[in-house]
């Protein structure tokens, strides 16, 4: 079982869609991040930048104790490294996949994030 740490955002989507498609098993645990609980201890020592998405797997491949992960495109390569979906094993299409993901994460996610916040929450309006 996965407890995934979550709200409602373009991050916390990524990670649901991905346990959705991989079939695997998890339980949601709403972090309210317009209500700051993503600063509370407990959640912290999950996600020590207090940001969503955050999981804890239970039954990691090693067997070991549960295991926690922040950020979003970290959880993606765990998880698909953990069921070996979504990524391919051949040298060259793992690392066009790993591209895209990079691309996304560092590129599209922060711009669009952006545009979002100013769009939408900013206070003063900028041209």
């Amino acid at each position: 079982m996965i407890d995934l740490h979550y709200w409602t955002t373009p991050n916390g989507h990524k990670v649901s869609i991905f346990l959705e498609e991989a079939g695997l098993p998890y339980k949601i645990f709403p972090v309210n991040i317009g209500a700051n609980e993503q600063f509370e201890a407990d959640f912290l020592k999950i996600s020590p930048n207090n940001k969503i998405p955050a999981i804890v797997d239970h039954e990691p491949a090693d067997g070991g104790e549960p295991l926690s992960l922040f950020e979003s495109g970290a959880i993606l390569l765990y998880l698909a490294e953990k069921t070996g979906r979504f990524i391919a094993t051949d040298l060259r299409g793992r690392e066009e996949t790993l591209q895209w993901l990079f691309w996304q994460m560092g590129g599209l996610g922060p711009m669009a994030g952006q545009n979002h916040h100013f769009n939408r929450f900013a206070k003063e309006k900028i041209p």
